[in-house]
């Protein structure tokens, strides 16, 4: 008989699902949001002894074996019929080769896109999702020695975890059995746990822009006396996201140049200071009793050749999150290079189209995460050129061209002899200098 799943149960922050086989409880697994599977549990670890966890084995076991009928229900956990110690073991062995993507290592199957055994092994993330094949490692051309230079597709679900899914590589201060520990949190991502697929392709035309956003600020006297009160009622900074150290920098670098000039903080002298904000008001009011728009600049410049200074500067305005664009020409050699074509834009489309689920709501697209490699290792990413975010990364337009030669041109299955592929990919969130931190100090960076 088929090894059955309970629905997800909630026990001390966790979701956990039961499973079950002829009638007997065979193991626990842990699962996330998704339902996916995260780790197999041991059914005599202590989360399991209290209670109310009995009691949701219980209820699993009364659904699963005696479905509607409830004249059969066993009353508590004691009632549970159990499998054997080997049967678990045996259940607990495969959850664990599913997670490792094992269970694919001495399956022979024939007529795979990645025909060497190692590679699929090498390209099989750990969190492969066992309802594909390892046939779902698309790859063109087909001959491809993937220990030379290429670049790699991965589509995961998308999954958040937390509201706000921007923040970068950070310390953090964890109560661990009681104890405070400063650990390690990688940046937040949206990646999911289920790997739907990768494709390998050959290097494309590589580049990077990384920028941020500058602005133009203006502030005249009153706009600076504005941010002098400010800076007061927010207690030089404490309110400010500054920390101690800058405070106290700032307020020294301050004493230093009201020594040196002895004028105010806005650079200019109280007479100063009062006869432009007067100008201001004056000529506002001017302006609304004779109906039209008089500002101070204007009276200024045609009364006495002078106008109120805008002490402009660049000011930083937030980080630019990144574009990426690629172009794939793929000519078919054979039929079966062909079928891979097709198979590649299939699975590039699907995973970027949204999901309908009513009228109410659509569920996001599925992301990839993108690497230049050479060599069939985790680590193997090239440090010659650029990284992509760990956040993961949106495939925001895809353009294929069936014709790139102007004229179409078709094998005898109307398979097109050569496929033009344009995708443009955008990082799902900005690359902040702690991220850049966490690159090797030979590579350049994200």
């Amino acid at each position: 008989m088929a090894i059955k799943g309970s629905k997800a149960y909630e026990i001390d922050g966790k979701k956990y699902s039961f499973a079950f086989q002829d009638g007997k409880l065979l193991g626990a697994n842990e699962i996330d949001a998704s339902n996916d599977l995260v780790s197999n549990v041991d059914l005599n670890a202590p989360i399991f002894q209290t209670d109310a966890a009995k009691s949701n084995i219980t209820e699993a076991y009364n659904n699963f074996k005696n479905k509607s009928a409830t004249g059969n229900n066993v009353e508590n956990f004691s009632g549970v019929e159990q499998a054997t110690d080997a049967e678990k073991s045996a259940y607990s062995d495969l959850q664990t080769k599913k997670l490792s993507n094992e269970q694919f290592v001495d399956e022979a199957r024939e007529g795979g896109i990645v025909d060497n055994q190692n590679e699929e092994r090498f390209y099989s993330s750990p969190r492969f999702n066992n309802d594909y094949t390892s046939s779902d490692i698309m790859m063109y051309p087909q001959d491809m020695n993937t220990s030379q230079d290429h670049f790699k597709i991965m589509r995961y679900n998308y999954q958040r975890k937390d509201i706000n899914a921007s923040k970068p590589r950070r310390n953090e201060v964890q109560t661990v059995d009681g104890v405070e520990r400063t650990v390690s949190v990688a940046g937040d991502s949206v990646v999911g746990s289920k790997l739907l697929g990768s494709i390998l392709l050959p290097m494309p035309k590589v580049t990077d822009v990384n920028g941020v956003e500058w602005g133009k600020s203006e502030l005249t006297i009153s706009g600076l006396a504005a941010i002098g009160a400010v800076d007061k009622l927010t207690r030089g900074g404490l309110f400010s996201g500054k920390s101690e150290a800058e405070k106290q920098n700032d307020q020294n670098i301050k004493g230093e140049l009201e020594k040196l000039r002895g004028i105010n903080p806005s650079g200019s002298s109280a007479k100063n200071f009062a006869s432009a904000t007067y100008t201001q008001i004056v000529s506002k009011l001017a302006g609304f009793a004779f109906g039209t728009d008089l500002d101070a600049d204007t009276y200024l410049a045609r009364s006495g050749g002078r106008v109120l200074n805008p002490n402009a500067e660049m000011l930083f305005q937030g980080p630019v999150i990144r574009d990426f664009s690629f172009s794939f020409l793929m000519i078919a050699r054979n039929e079966k290079e062909g079928r891979e074509i097709r198979k590649i834009i299939r699975f590039l489309k699907l995973g970027m189209a949204p999901k309908f689920r009513n009228t109410t709501y659509l569920k996001n697209p599925d992301i990839f995460t993108l690497q230049y490699k050479s060599g069939k290792g985790e680590n193997d990413v090239l440090n010659t050129v650029n990284r992509f975010n760990p956040g993961g990364l949106a495939l925001t337009t895809m353009a294929v061209d069936y014709a790139p030669n102007g004229y179409w041109s078709a094998y005898r299955d109307s398979q097109p002899v050569a496929v033009k592929m344009d995708l443009s990919f955008t990082e799902l969130r900005p690359i902040y200098e702690q991220d850049q931190l966490e690159t090797p100090s030979n590579s350049v960076g994200y």
